[in-house]
């Protein structure tokens, strides 16, 4: 069993930690933080009801691994594994339950940049308008399916592919009771391009903010 105390924490949202992977550079882990979690393995504030559906506080790995599986069955013939969306390695035994190791996504400069950090701190550039339009076309193009996506689970890199590039790493897969996003690509389109709209409009104002107090 790994314990996360020997590892660097690189960063953490309402539910996730994330810590630097110990033996690959290239790689993250993600655990659930304990303290949100009951001894069912579901999430505390829930109900007992609601704690024991499906696998608990690990749906969230799970449609995340369902989509990729998906995305890799899709193109089979292709043999293609690389997507929008940050690829799996697998899952590991750590001191804060079960890890979801993944590939990391990095910026030029060596950091994880979300896109709301890019936004919000810099001044974007055409590259960025153009791999950000790109994603979201992919994104629709591939029937990902987006479950509770926002503008700081997407993240910029260069290398991934030898071009500028977003990559989604939080809120991918179903997560509708019924899967009507998973059972049509129109549905999900749809949904993916309102996601688009509200995050655009999000960018927007993180620029106009940046160049208000530039002057």
């Amino acid at each position: 069993m790994l314990k996360v105390d020997i590892l660097k924490k690189i960063g953490n949202g309402t539910i996730k930690d994330v810590y630097q992977h110990p033996l690959h550079q290239n790689k993250i882990i993600k655990t659930i933080q304990p303290s949100i979690v009951a001894n069912d393995g579901g999430f505390a504030k829930h109900g007992w009801f609601k704690r024991n559906l499906y696998q608990g506080v690990y749906r969230q790995f799970r449609r995340e691994l369902v989509q990729y599986l998906q995305l890799c069955k899709n193109h089979y013939g292709s043999g293609h594994f690389t997507f929008p969306v940050e690829t799996p390695h697998g899952l590991i035994a750590t001191d804060h339950g079960l890890g979801l190791v993944t590939e990391k996504i990095t910026a030029p400069d060596g950091l994880g940049w979300t896109l709301e950090a890019l936004a919000r701190d810099t001044l974007l550039q055409a590259k960025h308008y153009q791999a950000l339009e790109q994603f979201f076309d992919d994104c629709v193009r591939l029937h990902i399916v987006f479950g509770e996506v926002n503008i700081a689970g997407i993240m910029y890199t260069e290398s991934r592919s030898g071009r500028p590039e977003f990559v989604l790493v939080d809120g991918i897969g179903e997560k509708l009771l019924i899967p009507i996003r998973a059972m049509s690509a129109w549905i999900s389109g749809r949904y993916v391009r309102k996601v688009q709209r509200r995050i655009l409009a999000q960018v927007a104002q993180f620029q106009a903010s940046r160049i208000e107090n530039k002057k």
